[in-house]
């Protein structure tokens, strides 16, 4: 037996490759809700729950920062999303991200 709840159906769990630099800004449809990072296939990647049905997109900035490397004390207004281990360990990645500071007409 299925229930399925108003607005439900709207909403899928997406899959972005990110790249390997400290700095980039991943668009997302208003009221996304990130998830998680982790390792597929030697690349890192983020998932999301976003809504297919909204046509606004926010940046978020996300921030990588490898294990021994000085990090800014801004990152505070960061949120950390999770750590990403690639070539067997000998790299670790530290993944940031900071929602857009105004959302226009689509409220989260």
């Amino acid at each position: 037996m299925t229930r399925r709840k108003e607005g439900m159906m709207d909403k899928k769990i997406y899959k972005y490759t990110l790249s390997f630099e400290d700095l980039q800004t991943l668009s997302l449809p208003g009221r996304s809700e990130i998830l998680s990072v982790c390792e597929q296939y030697g690349n890192m990647v983020l998932y999301a729950i976003v809504d297919s049905e909204i046509t606004v997109f926010h940046d978020y900035e996300i921030r990588i920062y490898g294990t021994g490397h000085p990090v800014p004390s801004w990152l505070e207004d960061f949120t950390f999303l999770g750590t990403v281990k690639l070539s067997d360990g000998s790299l670790m990645f530290h993944v940031f991200y900071q929602k857009p500071q105004k959302w226009g007409s689509v409220s989260t």
